[in-house]
């Protein structure tokens, strides 16, 4: 047996690890690009930030230099970047002296509020200052940006409009605060909606991945399923089929060493049954050896007492002698039914010895009709005989070499079975076609036909649809004409009729020896 040679690329382990590192590739890309997408927003919204801090730190700088507030300078594209609203970065924008008073502010209603009545939780102003969890309004922490400014300015006259000899020359300096409020809220919204994504779409992946996998194990023990239903089939005893290879792995490897095993097993059984019909029919030969001796005796002394009680004993009345004649012809024709049957059993149980001698094939048909000629004509049955051209409607000899006697049991055969499938009358139809090489003789009645089922057991032995039949007719025609080195064929349609045709060779190819060269007188053939 014939060992397959499995190219490593397409091995199953090597489509296992394939399919594993796919996985694991996709999985990782997947996840490095949904950080790469979430790093990006993190990193704008950090932008952002820094650009609104900077605007806003330029915002209370340039108040120090003008005498407007802050809350007159805010224009309405400031007002979408400045404001109380969650979606805003800079809350509040402050401008406070040393004690906490608010001098400016990006809101009107906080001037000279107390920096502490404005900004809840604080109670000192710090460089940044910020708390973890959420504030009493439910909001996170706000973190304070806060630094001193130095501020120059010349005292104002006293009530005498005198400033002193000193001040009028040094102008006074005053420390004040810029308070920045900065929102944590959008980058706190954007993290918890990163890990809400980030989990969807984790989730979403693993989903993929499952159906991957359940698909990937479907493909990868299908084929075990199919070797696993193939050997109940194989345990119950059908061997009749193959399972499809369109695999190069281990598995395809597998099914085809299961269809050599299938192979294999067939040829078994075919061996197992030409040995059961051989042991068959070498028992049959015994027996028929038996059977020759213990029936062929009676039956010939059986006959030979009729034909003598038919001559002495018939009545002299015309109707008397007429039922008496009739009924000991019905005792002859039984005894010969018998006798045929022993001749069967002889013929299909010993090896064929041919009496090769020229033949007239339309005397052998004629010499067949002759035997079923009475019982043709009392069923109603037409015999007749055609005769036609062979190959490109040539005229050939319809002389042949063969076994007379044989063929003529062959014919007997196929004429008596069509008989006996019309009872209620019909037609029996011998066609003769002589052929350059082969002598073709076709036997077709319009009988009851052969059901389907049954057209491929009636050439085996001891196969018969007759309650009487001992199933040996066929097979032994089957033999008899395989002897002279012919075939036999047959097509059936129920209701309609059958046809069995009969193709000799003219010189049949035989060894010689099963051939003999004498032989008794032949009558007309």
């Amino acid at each position: 047996m014939q060992t397959d040679k499995i190219n490593p690329i397409f091995s199953f382990r090597a489509r296992i690890l394939l399919f594993v590192i796919l996985i694991f590739i996709v999985t990782t890309l997947t996840n490095y690009y949904v950080n790469r997408y979430y790093e990006a927003r993190v990193v704008n919204l950090v932008a952002d930030q820094l650009n609104d801090i900077s605007l806003a730190i330029d915002l209370a700088q340039s108040s120090f230099l003008r005498t407007d507030y802050l809350y007159e300078r805010v224009t309405d594209e400031l007002r979408e970047r400045f404001g109380l609203s969650e979606s805003h970065i800079i809350h509040q924008i402050l401008i406070t002296d040393e004690q906490g008073k608010i001098l400016d502010s990006l809101e009107e209603d906080d001037k000279d509020k107390n920096i502490r009545d404005v900004v809840d939780g604080i109670e000192s102003v710090n460089p940044v200052s910020m708390k973890d969890g959420l504030g009493p309004d439910g909001r996170e922490w706000e973190q304070l940006l806060t630094y001193p400014v130095e501020v120059e300015y010349q005292k104002k006259p006293d009530e005498k409009g005198k400033t002193g000899p000193k001040s009028a020359k040094a102008p006074m300096t005053e420390t004040r605060y810029v308070v920045i409020v900065v929102s944590p809220h959008r980058l706190s919204e954007l993290v918890a909606t990163g890990t809400r994504e980030r989990l969807f779409y984790l989730l979403v992946l693993g989903l993929i991945l499952i159906l991957l996998t359940a698909l990937a194990s479907w493909r990868f023990t299908r084929p075990i399923g199919q070797l696993v239903n193939a050997a109940r089939r194989v345990s119950s005893g059908d061997f009749d089929f193959n399972i499809p290879v369109k695999r190069r792995d281990e598995m395809g490897a597998l099914a085809r060493t299961f269809n050599e095993m299938l192979a294999g097993l067939r040829n078994n059984r075919e061996l197992e049954e030409k040995l059961q019909r051989t042991e068959r029919s070498a028992l049959t030969g015994r027996v028929a050896s038996g059977i020759a001796h213990e029936i062929r005796n009676p039956l010939s002394f059986i006959n030979l007492t009729i034909d003598y009680l038919r001559d002495k004993f018939a009545p002299t009345e015309e109707t008397l002698r007429g039922d008496f004649t009739k009924l000991c012809d019905n005792i002859k024709e039984e005894i010969a039914r018998l006798n045929r049957m022993v001749s069967d059993f002889l013929s299909y149980g010993r090896p064929a010895r041919l009496y090769l001698r020229q033949i007239d094939s339309r005397a052998l048909i004629e010499d067949v009709m002759n035997l079923v000629h009475a019982k043709a004509t009392q069923q109603g049955i037409n015999m007749v005989v055609e005769e036609v051209p062979g190959d490109d409607k040539q005229t050939f000899d319809r002389h042949f070499r063969g076994d007379g006697e044989q063929l003529k049991t062959c014919l007997s055969n196929l004429a008596i079975n069509a008989v006996d499938a019309m009872i209620a009358g019909g037609t029996l139809t011998f066609t003769l076609i002589p052929q350059e090489h082969n002598i073709i003789i076709e036997v077709a009645d319009t009988g009851t036909g052969i059901p389907p089922e049954a057209i491929e057991q009636i050439f085996e032995p001891y196969y018969s649809s007759k309650e009487t039949g001992i199933g040996l007719g066929l097979p032994l025609t089957k033999k008899l004409i395989e002897d002279h080195g012919g075939r036999i064929f047959v097509s059936s349609e129920v209701g309609i009729g059958t046809s069995f045709t009969l193709v000799l060779p003219r010189e049949p190819d035989v060894s010689p020896q099963n051939v003999t060269h004498s032989q008794p007188a032949l009558g007309s053939v």
